[in-house]
This record gives C-alpha cells, sequence and structure tokens, in this order.
C-alpha cells in the first residue's frame, strides 16, 4: 500500500500505475480487507471485467500433502520434516541428507542413488 502511494504521488495520478501486490490486494489474493474496497477503486485497478475472489483463497489451491508426504517418506523422522520438505524442498533435502550422514556415520557422496546402494 506504501509503494502504490508513492506510484500515485510520482504519476500524477491515483492508480495510473499499479503494484502487482495492489492488484493481488485487490482481487482478493490476500484474503478478506479489514473494509470493503471502493469499486470505483477496484475497476481502476483490476479492470472493469476482472474477477474477485470472494472465498478463502486457500480453497483455490490444490491439496498438496500426501503428494509431499511421499516426496520426502525416505528422509522423515517427524511431522515437521514434511512441513520443512513443502517449503524449503531442495534445502530440506540437502539437509535431510547432512542429517543422515551425522546420524550412521555414512558419507552420501560415495551412495548410488540411482540404484540405492552403498558401498561396504
Amino acid at each position: 500500500v506504501g509503494t502504490q502511494a508513492v506510484l500515485n504521488v510520482l504519476m500524477g495520478e491515483r492508480y495510473k500505475m499499479v503494484t502487482k501486490e495492489m492488484k493481488d490486494l485487490v482481487a482478493g489474493k490476500y484474503g478478506k480487507t479489514p473494509g470493503p474496497i471502493n469499486e470505483e477503486v477496484a475497476k481502476k485497478v483490476l479492470g472493469a471485467n476482472a474477477e474477485r475472489i470472494t472465498c478463502r483463497p486457500a480453497d483455490l489451491i490444490k491439496p498438496e500433502l500426501e503428494e509431499t508426504k511421499k516426496k520426502c517418506a525416505y528422509y522423515e523422522q517427524q511431522e515437521e520434516d514434511i512441513l520443512t520438505y513443502a517449503m524449503f524442498p531442495k534445502q530440506a533435502e540437502d539437509f535431510f541428507k547432512r542429517r543422515m550422514e551425522k546420524q550412521c556415520n555414512l558419507d552420501l557422496s560415495l551412495l548410488d542413488e540411482e540404484n540405492q546402494v552403498y558401498p561396504v
């Protein structure tokens, strides 16, 4: 909102240039605003025929929990591991590998990942 206020002043006209975040706010992608949005402002920001989200925005996202559980099942030691993987998949996998190396006294650089074989 602050950036939009600065743009309004710089452009000399309100909502002549609109940030993506402002469009998302007016469209309802961040949830319901504390107060109603003026319809004239909404039309200027989004355009005359733009659709606005009237439900809970998270309801529009497909469920991913079961798929995420399957992807990180090999490394999962606690519930938080699934959430960590969901938010940061690459970093979480690297962390899980280092954790496994430390717990099992392994050098995973020697692991044949394709065949899941570790030299004895």
